[in-house]
């Protein structure tokens, strides 16, 4: 056992992106991974590994063969995944090993969240930290003995311990000490099987918790540029967006003005800096510094929707017209770059191309002044600090705004008015000459839980702009769901090639349920109401924990694993619980609906819990949370559809309103829309001439007032702000 001890104390120390298949693969034979649909594994079907996609064959060849697991787990889009397939899973050496002493499995984690999520709540437990490419060892019931995130291939000064010499010393530990080593798994399965979530108090959050929250969040602040980390000056910075939502709905409920001066600091800054890509549109994964300067350039749909979110509500906060402009160029990249012909949208774009990362990004000055001509791109340059040095690798640069446009216009004496369109046409033209590089690869596949986020994100556009074009959009990607990834009634997690496949983990139902209801806030169409209803109860009947509250990742429909697993923390992707939480506030707010309410109330004394603990771990519950501490709006738009009741529904939308109903009937529709919002049934609408729209509103429990003009009715949600 000594032996194992200092071993994997070794290893630990050691812990620190495929090409497109094409010619690097001409004349090589496949393994079983050339049969999947997932980018992901189809970019390692041709590694000399013996790969096997998760499933029980692999567990079953691992017993007869009495050999332990290699689990290797990433993602499409991953550049250290690519690296350490280029450098381990193509090398003949280290295949041949695997391929004799292991078991190989490979796994995209955005295919099967629920086995990520097992291995990765065991790596962050027995290292710390956690990260992609994920490499488990385990043994063929599933239990990991061994966990790392990227070996390089061999012994290293630097980075320690290599891929092979690992290997070698697993196999003679499994082969010497098999004892040892099953008693160690054992030990960690049941370690991660005894954290199953808080215990709910007796109450729910009060504002004290919340302050609580927003102190620590001030805490982990970088006041020189933006962001949130621990230490504050903490790289690489992630754009946390559930962090930023809390402090604007708290500010909306406050008044505090750090939490809005902290916010739209760092917007400014991710908006100005390299994570953001000024010519394409859209945001890039995360910057590795404290500056928004150098990204990791993957582009994920997550982010390109849950960012635009967070700087709609900003712009609705505060009216500020900079705000509306990034959120609207970073959809316009994902309507351009990242929606099917069907109305899908796929899931990302690489950070490498011709295994290179930023290659297709980054600009030096000889590019630019071949494009623009020297006196254009002079402008250009200094726009987005194109210089001779360059901040990347080889001399590029990777664009950022340097100089603001009215220092710019200033400089040549010109305003404003002048200098924009000039930047605008040269940016257009720079993108065309970048669209003639090779590009990065795009992981086409659909998933239901991105998508929802891209449902929530154009309803919410719809919502601020008033643009129908982003409602027609949402609809569609309503529509894609709802065709291509339901089969008998039941939703499903992930369609690509006509393929659906899968059965939708709680994430799902509850980033759906959510996009449904900004969906119908956004057209008033009962449908997705009356749809975002039925998938919240179908959450709570399939993932619902009977014995503390909160939902499990997976439910009945799915492969039982060593733990079932049910996450709180709000990482890059908002917590589904957190989500959930939300959710049923909102559906229990407008249907009433008992069970609902029974576990909106169970949902929320949880989060007090958390909030006790570690409430900055939990942005988006707080947020939450705060939403549901905002005295409550109530609106119903009495009238037919059509330009009038579209006038009232603005007023509405173009406010930051957090905790806010909107139904539109008439008074012959009322019973049946009561049927499913039954506060409707009391209201007298009174008697109208035929076509006539009035509103009604109140706030809080109150009586309704009757409102004639959207005017009036921007008046009245005003007066109680």
């Amino acid at each position: 056992m000594r032996f194992v001890s200092c071993l994997f104390a070794a290893l630990l120390c050691a812990s620190a992106s495929a090409e497109e298949a094409g010619e690097r693969h001409a004349g090589k034979k496949p393994n079983r991974l050339v049969n999947e649909k997932s980018p992901y594994l189809l970019q390692h079907a041709y590694n000399p590994v013996n790969w096997y996609p998760w499933g029980p064959e692999a567990f079953r060849a691992a017993r007869e063969q009495d050999k332990p697991v290699f689990l290797s787990i990433g993602y499409s889009t991953c550049h250290w995944c690519h690296v350490m397939e280029r450098e381990s899973f193509e090398d003949e050496a280290i295949a041949a090993k695997l391929n004799q002493d292991f078991i190989s499995i490979k796994v995209d984690r955005e295919e099967r969240p629920d086995v990520d999520e097992v291995y990765m709540a065991a790596v962050m437990a027995t290292e710390g930290r956690g990260g992609w490419p994920l490499s488990a060892f385990l043994t063929p019931d599933g239990k990991p003995f061994f966990l790392g995130t990227y070996f390089p291939p061999r012994d290293s000064p630097r980075l320690g311990m290599g891929f092979l010499t690992i290997l070698e010393r697993l196999d003679e530990v499994w082969k010497e000490e098999r004892q040892d080593v099953v008693e160690h798994a054992e030990r960690i399965a049941k370690h991660l099987q005894r954290d199953v979530g808080p215990e709910p108090m007796e109450r729910a959050p009060t504002l004290e918790d919340l302050k609580r929250g927003f102190r620590q969040i001030s805490r982990t602040y970088d006041q020189a540029h933006g962001g949130f980390g621990y230490p504050p000056r903490y790289a690489p910075k992630f754009p946390r967006t559930s962090t930023i939502d809390f402090l604007l709905a708290w500010r909306s409920l406050t008044g505090e003005a750090q939490a809005l001066e902290m916010s739209t600091a760092t917007l400014d800054a991710m908006a100005n800096g390299g994570i953001f890509d000024h010519v394409g549109k859209g945001f890039h994964r995360y910057a590795t510094d404290r500056r928004w300067l150098v990204p990791h350039f993957e582009k994920m749909l997550y982010d390109n929707c849950l960012i635009p979110i967070t700087y709609l509500d900003a712009f609705r906060l505060t009216g500020e017209q900079r705000f509306l402009t990034v959120a609207t160029e970073s959809l316009g990249y994902l309507l351009t770059r990242m929606r099917n012909p069907d109305g899908g949208f796929h899931s990302a774009e690489d950070a490498d191309s011709e295994g290179e990362e930023g290659k297709y990004y980054v600009f030096d000055r000889n590019d630019v002044d071949a494009i623009l001509g020297k006196e254009r791109a002079a402008l250009f340059a200094e726009r987005y600090g194109i210089t001779e040095r360059g901040n990347f690798e080889h001399g590029k640069t990777v664009l950022h705004v340097a100089r603001s446009l009215e220092d710019l216009a200033a400089d040549r004496k010109k305003d404003v008015a002048e200098i924009a369109p000039e930047l605008e046409k040269a940016r257009l033209e720079v993108l065309a000459a970048r669209a003639k590089r090779i590009p990065p690869l795009l992981d086409d596949k659909v998933l239901t839980d991105w998508n929802a986020f891209a449902i929530s994100a154009m309803a919410i556009a719809h919502q601020a702009t008033g643009d129908d074009r982003y409602l027609e959009v949402a609809r569609g990607a309503a529509n894609f769901i709802e065709k291509r990834l339901v089969r008998d009634g039941v939703l499903l997690h992930r369609w690509r090639e006509g393929e659906a496949r899968y059965p939708a983990y709680f994430e799902d139902h509850a980033f759906l349920a959510t996009a449904l209801l900004d969906l119908y806030e956004a057209g008033l169409d009962e449908r997705h109401l009356a749809s975002a209803r039925r998938l919240a109860l179908e959450m709570i009947t399939q993932f619902w924990d009977g014995e503390k509250g909160g939902f499990f990742h997976t439910g009945p429909r799915h492969e039982k694993l060593i733990i079932t697993t049910k996450e709180f923390y709000d990482g890059a992707i908002p917590s589904g619980n957190s989500v959930a939480a939300s959710c049923l506030n909102r559906l229990a707010a407008y249907t009433g609906d008992a069970e609902i309410s029974d576990r909106a109330k169970t949902m929320a004394r949880l989060a007090a819990r958390l909030f006790e603990e570690a409430p900055e771990r939990h942005p988006e519950l707080l947020e939450a949370a705060a939403d549901a501490l905002h005295p409550r709006v109530d609106v119903v738009i009495a009238g037919p559809p059509g330009p009038d009741a579209s006038a009232f529904l603005r007023e509405v939308h173009r406010r930051y309103l957090p905790n806010r109903t909107v139904v539109r009937t008439t008074a012959a529709e009322k019973e049946e829309r009561a049927a499913l919002v039954p506060w409707l049934a009391p209201i007298d609408l009174g008697v109208t001439t035929e076509g006539k729209v009035r509103a009604f509103a109140r706030r809080g429990d109150g009586e309704f007032t009757r409102i004639e003009q959207p005017g009036e009715l921007g008046a009245f949600l005003d007066s109680g702000n």
